[in-house]
């Protein structure tokens, strides 16, 4: 992975003729991803682009960072960064990552950057667009970082990045939010059941549980859906139900958050914040469903002191079925 940081008095993005992205003193930073980056590799990458201390201090010797000059970061996805050009006139992009990884790692970067320096200091271009880049390049300064080689062990620690500033925001009959909800789920759900449910299975569920129908439905039975906001951007979507069964159980649903958030501690937050709201609401015990093949969720929610209660398998149509455990905990 690369980030290609150059020090800026003030850069800009455009797409089709609309200004999306613009800072004053700080970086452009454009982000290349390849195959075998990892979120370690965005994490390592954005820690040390904000710690960079290529800022002039009083003596005029670079010395500070990013976050010491108050400065702010113009982050643009940028795949030319693995061009190989060792031969002919035509540069090769095989090097370059797969679309899809190289748009959750460069969300990731993103996210990252907005922890360390706050949201109103980063701003972004559009993953994948015709962008029109403007800069002014104060020095000029222009360095490269890049991420130890791609899927080689290193023994460098994972950085330990801030919590973001989470909250949630009741979804409701706003068809904006509405549409935010369904978009979280459409990118978070190919990464997280790819190979574990069928392709076809995963726009046909988004489609039954996020339509504007099902979520009025749903916050009419008493289980609203939420918007995840992170540092002010949308990270993900949950639903927590606030009308406890007979026994005293409420079950947590679609507790998904986009990969750019992953390992976190977002979601650990979302099951702590989700329970209370339960417990208020009469619960002596919380549960969820998890695909028995998703073993990554499954660790998580064992660490956060859930349990494997039972399986469950339901027919949703169309030849599909949900083949799950049950993981529940008491609070």
């Amino acid at each position: 992975m690369k980030l290609l940081l150059q020090r800026v008095s003030e850069a800009s993005v455009t797409i089709d003729g609309e200004r999306v992205g613009e800072i004053g003193p700080g970086y452009l930073a454009l982000v290349g991803c390849r195959e075998g980056d990892t979120p370690e590799d965005a994490d390592r990458l954005a820690v040390r682009a904000a710690n960079l201390r290529v800022f002039e201090d009083s003596e005029g010797r670079m010395n500070r960072s990013v976050l010491d000059v108050g400065g702010s970061i113009l982050a643009v996805s940028q795949f030319t960064l693995y061009a190989d050009t060792r031969k002919g006139n035509r540069p090769s992009f095989v090097l370059a990552g797969d679309p899809a990884l190289a748009e959750a790692l460069y969300e990731r970067v993103v996210a990252d950057l907005r922890s360390l320096l706050g949201a109103e200091r980063v701003a972004t271009g559009r993953f994948g667009a015709d962008m029109k880049v403007a800069l002014v390049n104060d020095g000029p300064c222009t360095i490269e970082l890049v991420s130890e080689v791609a899927s080689a062990p290193t023994n460098s620690p994972r950085p330990r990045l801030p919590l973001p500033a989470l909250e949630l925001l009741e979804v409701g009959a706003d068809e904006a939010l509405q549409a935010r909800a369904r978009a979280i789920a459409e990118k978070a759900w190919p990464p997280t059941y790819r190979g574990i449910i069928p392709d076809a299975q995963i726009p046909y569920m988004i489609g039954r549980m996020y339509s504007p129908e099902a979520i009025r439905e749903a916050a009419a039975a008493g289980t609203p859906f939420f918007l995840v906001l992170a540092d002010g951007a949308d990270a993900g979507v949950c639903s927590v139900d606030l009308r406890p069964a007979a026994d005293g159980s409420a079950e947590l649903h679609k507790l998904y958050t986009l990969p750019s958030y992953w390992g976190r501690g977002v979601g650990g937050w979302l099951l702590a914040e989700l329970s209370r709201r339960a417990k208020e609401s009469g619960a002596t015990s919380v549960w969820l469903r998890v695909n028995k093949n998703n073993v990554r969720a499954q660790k998580a929610y064992k660490a956060a002191g859930f349990a494997n209660v039972r399986a469950v398998c339901t027919d949703i149509g169309e030849g599909f079925v949900m083949d799950d455990f049950v993981f529940a905990r008491r609070v």
